[in-house]
């Protein structure tokens, strides 16, 4: 199968989407996206000299190199706007992660992914793509929190209105 990695995102997403629509009852069901969640492999790729485990700082600049996960961003920013424009409209609440966990290049495991008494793993083999916890995903935890919150008070100041 010859498929670019976009594409079979988009793909992804809407078969997602069309399941939602089709099997669940949007009344009593909320429904969250979280966005991608992009790589910080600098001179190359997983298993090909991509490296990370020299990042111990976060991004600190306000402008971010754009890169692929910013594509795949906008692939799915255009397939849920497409299903939330209908007539039976999805609702859906989008965990929008992905510009501040670009700015996270330090909290990936790099190459102290292995159990310690391995040690650390070698420099070609580093993990540019998970993230450490606690950090980053403790975050994305708080951010659907947050909007578990919103969608209980929400619903308690609408029943509470006569």
């Amino acid at each position: 199968m010859d498929m670019k990695v976009e594409h079979a995102y988009q793909r992804s997403i809407e078969t997602v989407a069309n399941w939602i629509q089709t099997e669940l009852n949007s009344s009593k069901t909320q429904i969250f996206f979280r966005t991608y969640s992009p790589l910080h492999f600098r001179g190359g790729d997983w298993m090909t000299g991509g490296k990370c485990h020299l990042e111990t700082l976060p991004e600190l600049g306000s402008s971010l190199s754009p890169s692929d996960s910013w594509d795949i961003v906008k692939i799915a920013n255009s397939v849920l706007s497409a299903h939330l424009n209908t007539s039976e409209a999805l609702k859906v609440e989008v965990l929008n992660i992905t510009h501040m966990t670009a700015q996270r290049r330090d909290g990936h495991s790099s190459i102290y992914y292995q159990d310690p008494k391995k040690g650390p793993a070698p420099l070609h083999r580093q993990d540019c793509s998970h993230w450490c916890l606690p950090g980053v995903p403790d975050t994305w935890n708080e951010l659907l929190y947050a909007l578990f919150l919103k969608h209980v008070m929400t619903s308690s100041c609408n029943s509470s209105r006569f």
